[in-house]
């Protein structure tokens, strides 16, 4: 390998830098309309009446669209659980819902439109708190999706169980039962949503997309406007951040029926405030019990979480499923019972934000485990060591574990934090006191699973991955050409790899999950491994040698051993063709296989596992509650860096967005209406928040089915990072703990002084 594990510039980086990359929203097409909506000014009404005549009669409209414009079409798309309209049926779900749409010649005249339509509401009860909206008798938000054996809003029950937990716990010398809460948060993408639609004169959709999902949302579309899938393309710019907030079908389906009706280009760029309302992260609400021997032995562990899916499910079924099997921790613990609730609220619909709910669950069983090391008097480093799974053994889903580093990333997160076995780590010194802490964390990958790739080589020596996996800052490109340039023994410079367009690129199910390294880039070194395969026969052939004999650098095939006895790649091609001009084509589809039952929690939870570490350094001012990040550490288990600067680089960004988490960003509703949706409002780390020292580490245990062994890594960092700031916070306080996101100034205060009442 002369390009995995090193440093190659990044691809597209200088046209980020001067400003030279085509967003969506900079896409104008002759014609092109702009769109705007009119939302619910209530949390939960039904729509007694709409009346958009006068928005329709508007000079410069173009279109409108209302319920009375859904026939004909499947009026409700989404992912797996098809429960949200293209705009409002028969009531309104949340505070923001889209009631009504127009396409006006501009902006200004799409709001006016707007603000002339006429609607009668009847008002409902709402319910936005996840625990009171899975008791039965709450206000019922989809009567025909909601779980009536479980009652209240609860769409689904997911259970992973081993061994006997209520044994478990009468064979415990201690029992420690809490309950632990994280509020929504908001991906924080710099761009915003920004669709442009159109239809061919033939009857073909075609929608301009920030999609991280290009071929699921080309299947939704499809769907909903009864289609084959080769009537719908989906064309997908360079993405300005995502962190799943761009997952699937979101205003597309409205979209595109103003288009239609328009028979015009339409395009809507969401404001901020807009943003808000179409995306967030989960809310929830974990309830953790764990029994454990005296000698730190960990023997029973019992949870129930809670997740807000919001006014409808997206992905929050299967997120809420994920987050089932890992809902206590990387822990070889012999009795388990995890349990996890998928709930409807009157809220914005939620989905995942960098780690498919493992930050909800974490928060909860990482905070318990050094509550678990201050009951002992232990080093909650040597409990964990104690604890943690190892090559081999058994998960609750029953899959043996295997390329399992995690050990070795919280050493390394202890080392970089300077951690001392002594559990007391406050320093004081007047009003200011400091502390330590860690936190582990796993997290599955999206399986089973379903990647293609195509390469093309050309006669010079160039080649081409065609992929449908989205660029959205993460560095995909330039990991996958250096996979494929390896394999063929190129400069990186002369590989290139496409952004998706679903009438060119293979099929891939998301650029999410931290599945691209480990999927796409197996399936496109297995399809450039085709192309070096017709090579290597070729160049056998004309040299005389054996095929084990040869090899690919630097553009050139040679004998081992023999460096003046090769071939140029257009030699090569002379040889195949006849002609030193042509092209060589290999193709890929990576099928992972697995899954899990959702009612015994067993089989093969996930292709890969992630297994990651943080580390963090604080001081706080007992009498402010004012917190300051001193030093923030993260190791993850990457199986093989391909690109080691960028897994650096996500490792901050992982650390950043956890510190947030941890300590101030949340998004809060009265009675169901947004009261910070801006960022005005709510609070974003700064640059004057990013701790003083941060090191991110890369532990390397090879996975024997990843490309050059291979893992993920984009969103690993994240979940352990708020417990071990908590971890820190709690040290720092001498056990005093605030279990509940975020841990602002506010509540630390309350907390000293809800301790001092106590004692």
């Amino acid at each position: 390998m002369t390009l995995v594990g090193t440093n190659v510039p990044m691809s597209g980086a200088l046209a980020k830098m001067i400003g030279a990359v085509s967003y969506a929203a900079n896409i104008e097409l002759p014609g092109q309309l702009f769109a705007k909506a009119l939302r619910s000014p209530y949390p939960h009404a039904t729509l007694l009446r709409i009346d958009a005549s006068r928005a329709a009669a508007l000079l410069g409209v173009r279109a409108v669209v209302t319920r009375d414009d859904l026939i004909g079409l499947n009026p409700y798309f989404g992912t797996g659980v098809e429960d949200q309209p293209i705009v409002s049926i028969d009531k309104a779900r949340y505070a923001g819902d889209i009631v009504a749409a127009v396409a006006a010649d501009s902006r200004e005249i799409a709001e006016e439109a707007v603000s002339l339509m006429e609607v009668d509401y009847g008002e409902l009860s709402a319910v936005t708190d996840v625990l009171e909206a899975a008791i039965p008798g709450a206000p019922i938000i989809h009567e025909d999706h909601v779980d009536k054996t479980a009652g209240g809003n609860i769409h689904g029950v997911y259970r992973a169980t081993s061994g006997d937990v209520g044994q478990g716990f009468k064979e415990s010398d201690e029992i420690i039962d809490n309950t632990y809460t994280l509020p929504p948060v908001q991906h924080g993408h710099i761009e915003p949503h920004a669709v442009t639609a159109y239809w061919e004169p033939g009857g073909k959709l075609v929608v301009h997309s920030p999609c991280q999902t290009p071929s699921p949302l080309q299947e939704q579309l499809a769907k909903v406007f009864k289609l084959a899938l080769n009537r719908v393309r989906v064309i997908v710019p360079a993405v300005g951040g995502g962190y799943r907030g761009k997952n699937h079908a979101r205003i597309e389906p409205v979209v595109a029926l103003l288009a239609r009706r328009a028979r015009r280009p339409v395009q809507w760029i969401l404001t901020r405030e807009e943003v808000f309302l179409t995306g967030r992260r989960f809310g929830a609400a974990v309830k953790i019990k764990t029994g454990f021997k005296r000698d730190g032995r960990l023997i029973a562990r019992k949870v129930e979480a809670y997740y807000d899916m919001g006014a409808y499910a997206l992905s929050g079924p299967a997120n809420t499923k994920n987050a089932c099997i890992i809902a206590g921790g990387p822990y070889n613990i012999p009795h388990r019972d995890y349990t996890t609730y998928a709930v409807y609220t009157n809220l914005p619909p939620a989905g995942p934000y960098r780690g498919v709910g493992a930050s909800h669950v974490c928060w909860a069983y990482e905070c318990e485990m050094d509550e678990i090391a201050r009951r002992l008097g232990m080093d909650p480093l040597e409990l964990r060591l104690m604890n943690l799974l190892k090559e081999g053994d058994r998960f609750i889903t029953g899959e043996p574990m295997i390329s399992v580093g995690i050990s070795e990333c919280v050493e390394q997160a202890a080392k970089s934090i300077g951690w001392s076995a002594n559990v007391e780590q406050s320093l004081r010194g007047g009003p200011i006191v400091r502390g330590k802490g860690l936190a582990v964390a796993i997290k599955s990958t999206s399986t089973p699973s379903n990647s293609a790739a195509s390469v093309r080589l050309n006669s010079d020596g160039s080649a081409i991955l065609l992929t449908s996996s989205a660029e959205i800052g993460q560095g995909a490109h330039t990991s996958l050409a250096q996979i494929v340039g390896d394999v063929l023994g190129l400069p990186v410079e002369r590989v290139s790899v496409t952004f998706p367009d679903t009438d060119v690129t293979p099929y891939d199910k998301s650029t999410s999950s931290s599945r691209t390294t480990f999927h796409m880039g197996r399936a496109a070194q297995i399809a450039a491994g085709q192309i070096r395969e017709q090579l290597l026969q070729a160049g056998a052939k004309e040299l005389e040698a054996r095929v084990e004999d040869l090899e690919l650098i630097n553009l050139r095939l040679r004998v081992k051993g023999v460096p003046e006895k090769n071939l140029t790649f257009s030699q090569l091609f002379r040889a195949m063709f006849g002609d030193s001009s042509g092209s060589l084509f290999g193709n890929y589809t990576l099928r992972t296989e697995g899954g899990i039952d959702a009612r015994s929690g067993r089989g093969k939870g996930s292709s890969f596992w992630f297994y990651s570490a943080a580390g963090a350094d604080v001081e706080v001012d007992i009498e402010t509650g004012k917190v300051r990040v001193l030093k923030i550490s993260t190791a993850v288990d990457v199986g093989k860096g391909i690109h080691p600067k960028q897994c650096d680089l996500q490792n901050e960004g992982s650390a950043l967005a956890g510190l947030g988490s941890a300590l101030f960003e949340e998004m809060r509703f009265d009675q169901g209406q947004p009261i910070n949706g801006t960022f005005l409002d709510y609070l974003l780390p700064s640059t004057l928040d990013h701790p003083g020292e941060f090191e991110s580490v890369l532990v390397e245990t090879p996975h024997p089915d990843g490309p050059f062994g291979a893992k993920g890594m984009g969103e690993a960092g994240l979940p352990p990072m708020a417990p071990a700031i908590g971890n820190a916070l709690a040290n720092a306080l001498n056990g005093i703990r605030v279990r509940d996101l975020p841990m602002k100034p506010d509540k630390i205060v309350a907390a000293i002084a809800a301790a001092k009442e106590n004692r």
